[in-house]
């Protein structure tokens, strides 16, 4: 006899159609847009090809004049990337630091997770999407319409370069990347997600063709402007979590969801509406003996110490993955930048979509994490020991390291959600991207703050990190094949109802 599951009902109404395959689309054009505004940093902060103006043909530094004094005046190269924020402000030599501060704003304002993912659980994924993308438009625009229009000094300049990244990174990216993974069932969550993560790649190469074009960093800040705003007319259409209008009881908004996702797919009401009236009766009988409330508390500290090991999955994940992107294939100039990174980005798609596949496999999540996070390991160990001499097969170690660090980002975000049950997977999944957020600011400070002769302890670091990390995903449970039903919250509602039956 067919379970009565939400998770059933979907795959009635047709669980991988029509209405799922439009959606998927409209949701990548905002995934799109953090790949773009997640690398900014790199051509817009870009540090180009310098001299002291005062220096001498023999001078040894590009940071001492004629007298071997530090300089204070420098001639810039923009044959590569045109005119940069690092040269407007003199960010290069001893002030080379600074310009870190404003790749921390974009993290920084990826901290806002922690409370946009809490919010996500009461108000809704579309409310939040719709919230979060108009209020990063609005506040966008108006930084840059100062910066172009209004006469300042270079410390402003700064400042609100400062609140454009930090407002940059509040984004819908993980309210969005949680709504596909919801509008299906968990036979086609990995393709789901394996999407929204290669959305992303495609956002970085369109960051670096307008960057290639634009050849100007607040010329890129508007060009990103423009090609987020055609996405502002689907936030209208966006649709709800069916399994969030479950898990709130909203079973009115739930039935005309599940109606236009069955009308669109073609399947008619004697499908699926008996079995989902079914599913709200047997809900709607539990919670007559629920004291609601309770469950909730008890849950949360039940996953407190899986809520730590996801952040701590993520926070090393990304310090890798930051640490391959921004410095590792582009530090030794084997290739033209744009080349560079657009070959990373591909790279990093073919990673999310062995990933994707692998997932459906025998490995399941679990180990399928554990054999991506230990091939970056290794990676990451070796390229100390050639990143010298063999500039060419740095690169290629490089790539290969950008492969499986994007694999294992892809497990991690697919992995993560399903440890959770609907009412605090919003929240788990924000503190999964909290955490992970210090891991992205480190990275880049890291590299500026060690000077050539300590280059090599980052990576040795890294890849024993990894290896901490791997040990610590054994304890965890697999999640392949297993609904998003909330059968934690059923055991929780169904215990509470027996309680009180017993008092």
């Amino acid at each position: 006899m067919e379970e009565v599951s939400l998770e059933n009902v979907i795959r009635r109404c047709g669980d991988f159609n029509r209405f799922q395959l439009i959606h998927y689309i409209f949701l990548s054009f905002l995934t799109l847009s953090s790949g773009i505004n997640g690398f900014y940093y790199v051509f817009g902060l870009a540090e180009p090809d310098f001299y002291c103006r005062l220096s001498s043909n023999y001078s040894t530094s590009k940071c001492e004049d004629i007298n071997g004094s530090t300089c204070n005046e420098f001639v810039y190269d923009r044959t590569i990337f045109g005119r940069t924020f690092t040269e407007e402000a003199g960010y290069v030599c001893s002030k080379a630091i600074k310009k870190t501060w404003l790749s921390t704003a974009y993290e920084i304002g990826a901290f806002a997770v922690l409370v946009t993912g809490s919010i996500a659980d009461k108000i809704g994924r579309r409310k939040m999407i719709q919230i979060l993308t108009i209020g990063l438009f609005s506040i966008t625009v108006l930084t840059q319409a100062l910066l172009q229009f209004v006469k300042m000094n270079i410390n402003s300049k700064f400042i609100l370069l400062f609140i454009n990244q930090v407002v940059s990174a509040i984004d819908s990216y993980c309210i969005a990347f949680l709504l596909l993974m919801e509008l299906t069932s968990s036979t086609h969550t990995s393709f789901a997600c394996s999407l929204t993560l290669v959305a992303y790649t495609i956002g970085e190469v369109l960051l670096t063709i307008f960057a290639y074009v634009s050849r100007d960093w607040l010329l890129l800040k508007w060009i990103i402007s423009i090609y987020f705003s055609i996405s502002l007319p689907y936030l209208y259409f966006v649709p709800e979590s069916p399994y969030w209008l479950l898990a709130r009881k909203k079973y009115h908004e739930l039935e005309i969801c599940l109606r236009k996702m069955a009308k669109m797919n073609g399947r008619s009401e004697d499908r699926w509406l008996s079995l989902y009236n079914q599913l709200v009766d047997d809900t709607r009988l539990t919670e007559a003996t629920t004291n609601e409330g309770k469950p909730t508390k008890r849950k949360f500290l039940r996953h407190l110490s899986r809520l730590a090991i996801c952040g701590f999955i993520e926070f090393v994940t990304m310090l890798s993955y930051t640490k391959i992107s921004y410095r590792l294939a582009a530090a030794n100039g084997t290739l033209s930048p744009y080349w560079d990174f657009i070959i990373g980005a591909v790279v990093e798609a073919i990673g999310y979509l062995i990933a994707g596949a692998l997932i459906t496999t025998l490995l399941g999540r679990k180990y399928s994490l554990i054999s991506f996070a230990t091939l970056t390991s290794i990676c990451v160990f070796i390229i100390p020991f050639i990143m010298k001499s063999y500039p060419l097969a740095t690169v290629i170690v490089s790539q290969l390291g950008k492969l499986s660090v994007s694999s294992t980002v892809c497990v991690a975000w697919i992995y993560v959600p399903e440890l959770f049950p609907t009412s605090m997977r919003g929240l788990a999944n924000a503190v999964f991207v909290f955490l992970g957020s210090f891991g992205s600011i480190l990275a880049p400070i890291i590299d500026e703050a060690l000077s050539d002769k300590y280059v090599r302890i980052p990576f040795y670091f890294y890849s024993g990190l990894i290896i901490v990390l791997v040990l610590i995903i054994c304890t965890l449970p697999e999640t392949r094949n297993h609904s998003f039903d909330d059968e934690e919250d059923r055991n929780d509602v169904t215990q509470t109802g027996e309680a009180n039956i017993q008092m």
